[in-house]
């Protein structure tokens, strides 16, 4: 018994082939086509991503959730809570 289709077969695509095409008429006598009826416009889900940082395709499963701490963000300077290096009220600039 044959799994294959007749269609994947190399005979099959031999009798496509094996016709005798007519040659292009004169080109003049073809019939006018418009080549566009509508107006085409681009699709801006085919765009490239601006320069900058790299998107993550990563998947995220339940390993990638932090668990939340209930500490307060400290100073980078002078370890104090409340506020950040950035922010800091002792910081000399």
């Amino acid at each position: 018994m044959s799994y294959v289709d007749d269609v994947y077969k190399i005979e099959y695509m031999y009798n496509v082939w094996r016709h005798v095409f007519p040659p292009v008429s004169d080109e003049h006598k073809w019939p006018s086509v418009s080549l566009a009826p509508f107006k085409l416009l681009p699709d801006r889900e085919l765009r490239r991503k601006p320069k900058g940082r790299p998107y993550s395709s990563r998947i995220c499963n339940n390993m990638d959730i932090r668990e939340t701490t209930n500490q307060q963000k400290l100073c980078g300077w002078y370890r104090n809570p409340g506020h950040t290096s950035r922010l800091c009220p002792n910081r000399n600039d």
